[in-house]
């Protein structure tokens, strides 16, 4: 037969099964039980009661459907205390700036508490389920008693977790210095980072990696940017995202975002869930309840502007919480008995028109403050022991606030004896169970690094060699017209901030057909000084611009560009017979930028000219012979004078002496050579200007059968 129900109906439980509520749910689970919370820090519940025209409430067989009791409130109350049982635990989680677990720190404890100042409990009986990650060594706990004074009114028991500790509320910053930050930090994307985040690193096992083991790096390749111009103000976006891993909703969850005092502008910019205000030098977010498997988020904005290179931190954050779902691998209650105050006795009354016949009822009152669930009241014939008259099965207990009162259905009995009843009731105070994890999360900052570069453009009509200064070098060249002739470019590129750079690309644009650009293979790579392979598929000529780009840096064999390092790039440019007065004035681009990528950065160096100059070399060479002094005695006169209207270098002068002379006393010392066959004297010119004239004097003197106008001849 279907149960009966009546709208002030109680539903029963099993022994078996737990009852209680959770501060976060407290409503909905205490009025699934038909319990309602009240005044809960004095540790009351109410007793809810559908129909309050009765002053009772019936409780009804759940096989037949027939009332077997009344409940009776004792001056209407219908409140009463729960035993309390709270699994208490607190999780410190270190974490840095990517989500990877630095440290979990857990404590737990196991309390039975006693919350009533005047009733012991006792014979206190609980079964715990998934002990499995604890340490706790069984699942089964007695308590003989809990008094009522604070040195006697609970049981602690601590534990630890003994297997993989996992992080249960996800957080992550995320920075972008970007113009369009506000754009990329967008939910869809973050989200699905977090579940990157989740698969990674949410637990101790992550905190020991192998050697060859990478930490998680999030999605800076794509959401952050931590790069920053010097003297200027940058805007940096923050989004701080959080993803509740627990099973059931946390609450007064509590943000705390440190912003170091070189920031100002700070401007909320959105929250999902929750408020968010700054307070002093911090930014604090703010939320009441936080469901199961959501993601919420907090933008702001602000300013800084970098005087120096140096690094700007951008502020821990600590984050605080309350969960009342189990850290600890889901360690709950399983089953939970106490004996309290109580009393119990039978009405036997006889009729008073029908001697020997008895009209008789059960009685059991709570004369506790707890709230109690008599969960068996059986009371058995004299005549047939295996009989009962009262059987309240443990489908249908009823509940008793304090002081309530529980009337079984009454029964009749004939004897002529006093009768006499054998009973048996069991009862249990019901308890709360609760479970309450304190959490907090510590997450490191990270640096915003200055990203700034300088470059450098030299040309030199001889071979460079790395590091050549501009000291000494000409910013406009001269190269002979119709002639094909090398000028040697050195780009250089200076990371003068302090962000290492991943990407350096050179555009060196406007070659013509008399000015080329060099191939991939002339082009020679300097680090800081020394020479380095770098891929040659990132050189590129298309029409007249010659391209180099270097990209992916930190994978590559020479690693990122440090700070206060240089890149040079020699290579030549090839003047193809150039007409007169062809020029070739270029401009070369030189771009860079960090990992994570910031905002591009430019620089354009100051770039020499070469200009074709429709000049021929033009020189005399004069030798004039002097007779000097003695009979045989001659001085020699060499001349060589610049006629032309460009500067001639290394010119060479060359005098063959007549093996009949003498020589010395030069005005500047030759070379003594053999270049051609005899004595021959060498000077060499390095450098002669337009109409410059050098003159070079020696002497002769003539030995045993000279002829003086042998030193006539001259080369």
């Amino acid at each position: 037969m279907a149960r009966k129900r009546k709208s002030d109906d109680i539903t029963p439980s099993t022994p078996s099964k737990t009852m209680g509520w959770d501060d976060e749910e407290k409503d909905e689970a205490l009025q699934a039980e038909h319990l309602k919370s009240i005044d809960m820090d004095e540790g009351y519940v109410e007793l809810i009661d559908r129909d309050t025209s009765t002053p009772y409430i019936e409780t009804y067989d759940a096989k037949t459907g027939e009332v077997e009791g009344k409940i009776l409130l004792k001056n209407g109350n219908k409140r009463g205390k729960l035993a309390l049982v709270k699994i208490i635990e607190q999780v410190d989680v270190k974490q840095d700036h990517e989500a990877n677990i630095d440290n979990i720190g857990f404590s737990g404890k196991l309390n039975v508490e006693n919350p009533s100042k005047v009733d012991r409990i006792w014979d206190i009986d609980i079964h715990l389920k998934n002990i499995g990650e604890t340490d706790l060594k069984s699942d089964h706990i007695k308590i003989r008693e809990l008094g009522t004074d604070e040195d006697n009114n609970i049981d602690s028991r601590p534990f630890k977790i003994t297997g993989e500790a996992k992080n249960l509320l996800l957080v992550k910053e995320y920075i972008n210095t970007l113009s369009n930050a506000e754009d990329i930090l967008n939910t869809r994307d973050i989200e699905a980072d977090l579940l990157k985040i989740e698969g990674h690193s949410t637990s101790t096992s992550s905190i020991e990696k192998d050697d060859d083991e990478e930490e998680y790096e999030g999605g800076i390749d794509t959401l952050e940017s931590y790069g920053i111009s010097i003297d200027k103000e940058n805007t940096v976006t923050y989004a701080i995202a959080m993803h509740s891993l627990f099973e059931k909703p946390i609450k007064n969850v509590k943000v705390t975002k440190t912003v170091p005092g070189e920031f100002s502008k700070v401007t909320i910019k959105n929250t999902t869930a929750g408020r968010a205000e700054r307070s002093g030098g911090e930014v604090v977010w703010t939320i009441d309840k936080m469901n199961s498997k959501t993601t919420e988020l907090l933008t702001f904005t602000a300013s800084i502007t970098a005087k120096t290179i140096e690094s700007i931190k951008t502020g821990e954050i600590k984050v605080i919480y309350e969960a009342a779902s189990s850290f600890s691998g889901g360690l709950d209650i399983d089953k939970f008995d106490a004996y309290t105050h109580n009393r119990f006795f039978v009405d036997i009354m006889e009729r008073d028109e029908e001697p020997e016949v008895w009209d008789c009822k059960l009685i059991f009152e709570n004369s506790s403050e707890f709230i109690v669930e008599l969960l068996n009241a059986d009371v058995y014939c004299p005549v047939d022991k295996s009989k009962k008259l009262v059987d309240i099965d443990p489908n249908d207990v009823p509940r008793l606030p304090s002081g309530a009162q529980f009337h079984s259905k009454p029964w009749m009995i004939e004897s002529e004896d006093y009768p006499t009843f054998r009973k048996l009731l069991e009862f249990r105070v019901l308890p709360n169970f609760m479970t309450i994890v304190n959490g907090s999360i510590a997450i490191t900052d990270v640096e915003l690094s200055i990203a700034s570069i300088t470059s450098d453009v030299i040309y030199s009509l001889s071979e460079l060699e790395s590091g050549a200064k501009r000291e000494g070098l000409e910013d406009l060249l001269h190269v002979p017209t119709f002639k094909e002739t090398n000028v040697y470019a050195s780009v250089k590129i200076e990371n003068n901030g302090s962000a290492p750079l991943n990407e350096v690309s050179v555009k060196h644009q406007y070659y013509s057909e008399e000015y080329k650009p060099p191939t991939s293979d002339e082009l020679t790579f300097y680090l800081d000084g020394n020479e380095v392979e770098l891929d040659v598929s990132a050189v590129d000529v298309v029409s007249d611009v010659l391209t180099i780009a270097l990209k992916d840096l930190k994978d590559s064999g020479t690693g990122m560009i440090k700070p206060k390092s240089t890149l040079e790039v020699i290579y030549p440019i090839h003047c193809v017979k150039p007409s007169k007065d062809a020029r070739f004035e270029t401009e070369v681009i030189c771009l860079a930028n960090t990992y994570p990528l910031s905002n591009e950065l430019e620089s354009r160096p100051d770039v020499p000219v070469i200009e074709a100059v429709h000049l021929r070399r033009k020189f005399r060479i004069g030798k004039e012979v002097m007779a000097i002094g003695s009979l045989g005695e001659y001085e020699i006169i060499l001349s060589i004078e610049n006629i032309g209207e460009m500067t001639l270098q290394n010119l060479v002068l060359l005098d063959k002496v007549p093996d009949s002379f003498e020589y010395g006393s030069y005005s500047t010392e030759p070379e003594i050579t053999d270049e051609v066959g005899e004595d021959t004297l060498k000077w060499t010119i390095e450098e002669l200007a337009e109409g410059e004239k050098i003159e070079i004097t020696y002497k002769i003197t003539g030995t045993g059968d000279y002829n003086p106008s042998e030193a006539q001849l001259s080369y």
